[in-house]
């Protein structure tokens, strides 16, 4: 028996990284999982490692509203309800405030904050219907510390705190628990093709990133899903609009 058996769980930007390993996690743990990505071929490529009776992959630019209601109300008519939404989509420019430009805000923004509303939107409804579920917002170590040059990604991970918080005090009442999960420094296939386009071996660039925390060392995308797999459960039962930082020590070690 695992502790997703017979629940529903929705996750956005699913098709790697994090969320991939969070897909994988939760169909380990008995759920059945409704994922979505712009990543057309990754995504396919996971559906077909799980089976369409564990996960069902979905295109959509959850920048989108129109993509996000899709995306909801077809993991509902695909496995009859909702459980658990993991929004985990992000996207990341490496800009300051004076290079941004409209037209980037609204993009990171769209993807990184209002992709989460849209989705706890029509998530949080549906869970009302069946009495209740959890929703686990990814936010970041960023949520507290400036990134060099990443005023937008920054920005977008501390609102994310605001509304993690608000949506836990105004659905306690529906039995909806409302959680953040803030990782540190994590390799992921963002990472990889970071360190290609600055010339580094992935041994070389991981040298450094996560050098920062008490370990020394970045973190791995499945101890980000463990950690997310965890606040979903009835383990957490007790725990609703705080955040949970998985980032090796970082977040200790102040700010010096």
């Amino acid at each position: 028996m695992g502790c997703m058996d017979g629940r529903t769980v929705a996750i956005t930007g699913a098709a790697g990284g994090i969320g991939g390993a969070t897909v994988r996690r939760f169909v380990e743990e008995g759920g059945r999982v409704a994922f979505c990505d712009l990543d057309t071929e990754k995504g396919a490529v996971l559906e077909k490692e799980l089976g369409a009776d564990s996960a069902s992959f979905t295109v959509a630019d959850v920048s989108k509203e129109s993509d996000c209601v899709r995306f909801i109300d077809g993991a509902v008519s695909r496995f009859g309800r909702l459980d658990v939404l993991v929004n985990n989509a992000a996207v990341r420019n490496y800009e300051d405030v004076t290079e941004a430009s409209t037209e980037s805000w609204d993009n990171v923004l769209g993807v990184n904050l209002r992709s989460y509303i849209y989705c706890a939107k029509a998530g949080i409804a549906a869970m009302k219907r069946t009495g209740g579920g959890v929703v686990v917002n990814v936010a970041s170590v960023r949520s507290l510390r400036a990134g060099s040059r990443c005023v937008q990604y920054d920005t977008t991970k501390a609102a994310i705190l605001g509304l993690n918080r608000s949506m836990a005090r105004d659905h306690a009442a529906d039995n909806i628990r409302v959680m953040a999960v803030g990782p540190g420094p994590v390799f992921t296939d963002f990472h990889q093709a970071r360190a290609e386009s600055m010339g580094k071996t992935h041994e070389e660039y991981r040298r450094n990133f996560g050098g920062g925390t008490m370990l020394r060392r970045p973190g791995e995308p499945v101890e980000v899903a463990n950690v997310i797999l965890f606040l979903a459960s009835d383990e957490a039962s007790f725990m609703t609009g705080t955040c949970v930082y998985v980032d090796g020590g970082e977040t200790g070690m102040g700010m010096s």
